[in-house]
């Protein structure tokens, strides 16, 4: 495997769309891993009460109206498609292996989540290793730390947060596919092979395809946006028709 440098790939992934994008700047003293200190219960219930607020705002209602397992589940799978699209266009476009423990995020930002690296360089790969690699590193990796110290800070079902990454794979390798017709294939071989190993496995699957050729996805759970007043299912929800 080669070395290459991760900045001039993060620039040409980032393109996509903003949730492929990663800032070019290293990140500052404040900024925090998502391999360790960037994922302890402190830190996710603070980014909850932030998704709380943000929800109650939307919604015209106050913090306390919104229930903590929705604030959770939503930024949980805001995460997933955060940490699994750059991860999905390096490895897919360009045979690069982003690590997503390296990505840092700033806790005490106004706003939306923005990501960082420290990652300067990256290993190569071919793109039948990119399943073993996104498992290994976002899915059982990142993702499930994520969910672990959810479920230490409350209640939220470790089924739905596994949905939720399965959601997020699909949407991200949908996005992918739409911009990048020459890599759908590719991405949606790589999206159905974990969604049938185990840590995704019973969480949905692909059931056709649309009008634009793109596989659709159909989860077995919800991620329970429904619940917010005026809101209704997402299109790959379990509760749609």
């Amino acid at each position: 495997m080669a070395r290459v440098r991760v900045r001039p790939v993060l620039a040409e992934v980032g393109r996509i769309n903003m949730l492929f994008r990663l800032e070019q700047e290293a990140p500052g003293p404040h900024w925090r891993a998502l391999d360790g200190s960037g994922v302890c219960e402190g830190v996710l219930a603070a980014e909850v009460d932030r998704v709380r607020a943000r929800l109650a705002e939307m919604s015209g209602q106050g913090p306390e109206d919104v229930e903590w397992r929705v604030s959770a589940s939503i930024l949980h799978q805001g995460l997933a498609t955060r940490l699994l699209s750059p991860v999905l266009a390096a490895g897919l476009c360009h045979g690069v292996l982003l690590d997503a423990a390296r990505f840092h995020h700033d806790p005490g930002r106004e706003g939306p989540v923005v990501l960082r690296t420290a990652q300067e360089y990256a290993e190569t790969a071919p793109v039948g290793e990119l399943a073993d690699w996104v498992e290994e590193t976002v899915v059982t990796g990142v993702m499930g730390r994520i969910a672990r110290a959810l479920s230490g800070v409350g209640r939220v079902a470790p089924g739905l947060l596994r949905g939720n990454t399965a959601a997020a794979l699909a949407g991200a390798v949908r996005a992918l596919g739409a911009d990048r017709p020459g890599v759908r294939s590719a991405a949606e071989d790589l999206a159905r092979t974990l969604l049938a190993r185990p840590p995704l496995a019973g969480t949905g699957g692909y059931t056709g395809t649309d009008a634009q050729g793109l596989a659709v996805f159909r989860r077995t759970t919800c991620c329970l946006y429904y619940r917010l007043p005026g809101y209704g299912t997402c299109g790959d929800c379990a509760l749609g028709p």
